[in-house]
C-alpha cells in the first residue's frame, strides 16, 4: 500500500508539473510572481502560524479564477496536505474536476480533493465514480479511493 502511495504521489506531482509547465506558458508576470511567492512559503514553513499564512496564501489562489495559479495551488496541496487547509476552497477544487475540459487538470483536481483527508470530499469521489464519463478520470477516481481505504 505505501508504495502504490508513493506511486499515486509521484504521478500526482508529474500531473501537475506538466499542468502548470502548460499553464504558465499563458500566465503573465504577475501570476508568475504569485506562483514564485507559494512555493517559498511552502518551502519555508515551519511553525503552524506559517502553515496557517500558507494555507490562506492557497485559498487566495485557488478561488482566483486565474487557470494557472490554480494549477499550481493544487500542486501544493498534494505535496504539503497534511500541512494545510484550505477549507471551503474545496468547492473551486470541485468546480475544476467538474466543470473543466482540460483532462488534466481535472486529474490534478480528482488527487487534490482525495490530499485534503476531508471526509466530504471522500464521499464526494465515492458517488461521483458512478457518474464520471472519463475511463481515466475513473480510474484516477478509484485509485486515490483505493488509497485511502
Amino acid at each position: 500500500m505505501k508504495r502504490f502511495s508513493a506511486l499515486l504521489l509521484a504521478a500526482a506531482v508529474t500531473i501537475g508539473s506538466s499542468g502548470i509547465a502548460q499553464a504558465s506558458t499563458s500566465a503573465g508576470p504577475d501570476e508568475e510572481e504569485r506562483i514564485a511567492s507559494l512555493e517559498a512559503q511552502a518551502t519555508s514553513a515551519v511553525t503552524k502560524a506559517e502553515w496557517d499564512r500558507f494555507s490562506a496564501s492557497l485559498v487566495d489562489a485557488l478561488t482566483s479564477g486565474e487557470r494557472s495559479l490554480q494549477n499550481a495551488a493544487m500542486r501544493l496541496v498534494i505535496e504539503y496536505g497534511e500541512h494545510v487547509d484550505v477549507g471551503e476552497a474545496k468547492f473551486d477544487i470541485v468546480r475544476i474536476y467538474r466543470d473543466g475540459s482540460d483532462v488534466q487538470a481535472r486529474r490534478m483536481a480528482v488527487v487534490t480533493l482525495a490530499s485534503l483527508n476531508d471526509r466530504w470530499t471522500t464521499d464526494f469521489l465515492q458517488r461521483s465514480v458512478r457518474f464520471e464519463k472519463s475511463e481515466t478520470l475513473k480510474k484516477t477516481i478509484r485509485a486515490v479511493l483505493a488509497d485511502r481505504a
